[in-house]
């Protein structure tokens, strides 16, 4: 497969998760606006629930940036750029879906609890993610490739 295929899907992978992130954090938004919360529960057990979300957040976040790293160091520098291209593609999905699921377990608690504090985490996610952008000049630097490689 040429460089410029798998790097487009390294793009739209990133851009698919964005938007399910983005349409489901507006429609959970717009849910609990509308209707309110989908069940009163006890404080202790929202500030639990809120508790175990900060922990996975605090832990999840430098646990896929730690592993992101560590992952793409050890691609073989003597392998093809499209074989370097796709070792980083499955690299950086994991790192994506670990951002994405902490995003979408605190719009659950958002739509179960209805509290400001799970948008909060939302967000901060939402711009961890955004900040996870593959761009040519990241992905270059990350696969430490020489200038030009990825001129397509």
């Amino acid at each position: 497969m040429r460089p410029e295929t798998i790097f487009k899907q390294i793009q739209i992978l990133y851009y698919v998760i964005l938007f399910g992130l983005f349409v489901f954090g507006v429609a959970a938004y717009y849910f609990v606006f509308k209707t309110g919360n989908v069940m009163l529960i006890e404080p202790s057990m929202e500030r639990t629930i809120y508790t175990i979300l900060i922990i996975l957040v605090f832990v999840g976040i430098p646990v896929s940036y730690v592993f992101h790293k560590k992952s793409v160091a050890h691609i073989n520098p003597e392998f093809s750029l499209s074989d370097k291209l796709v070792k980083y593609r499955k690299i950086l999905f994991i790192k994506l879906v670990t951002l994405e699921g902490l995003a979408m377990f605190s719009l659950i608690g958002y739509i179960v609890a209805g509290t400001k504090p799970y948008i909060l985490m939302y967000i901060i996610l939402v711009v961890v993610y955004l900040i996870s952008y593959p761009g040519k000049k990241n992905i270059s630097e990350e696969l430490r490739l020489d200038e030009g490689q990825m001129d397509f």
